[in-house]
């Protein structure tokens, strides 16, 4: 069981770079078409994907900014987060959390 598993992420991780490099080479022959030279297709493709991930990492971290994921809930650097301080940092009474009356 644990060398198909094994077997089946290696082939699975296999067709993964297989596929990658297939769309790769097409943006890379369409870019030539273009009137590119090989080396200034290949280095297109490349500061694009570069550009789409920086892209991908702004957008997530603007995203858990406006949701409020970025927010510090250890206020007084003591290592761990009290339920004084979670409350606090999502404007909770802590009767209301703990649902205590």
């Amino acid at each position: 069981m644990v060398v198909e598993d094994l077997l089946g992420d290696i082939c699975f991780e296999f067709l993964f770079w297989i596929a990658l490099h297939v769309v790769y080479e097409i943006a890379v022959q369409i870019l030539m078409g273009f009137g590119l030279s090989r080396m200034e297709a290949e280095g297109s493709a490349l500061a694009f994907v570069f550009v789409v991930i920086f892209l991908m990492a702004a957008l997530t971290a603007y995203r858990r900014k406006k949701l409020g994921k970025a927010v510090t809930l250890d206020t007084d650097g003591d290592g761990r987060i009290s339920a004084e301080e979670e409350a606090a940092a999502f404007d909770i009474e802590e009767e209301e959390w703990w649902g205590e009356e």
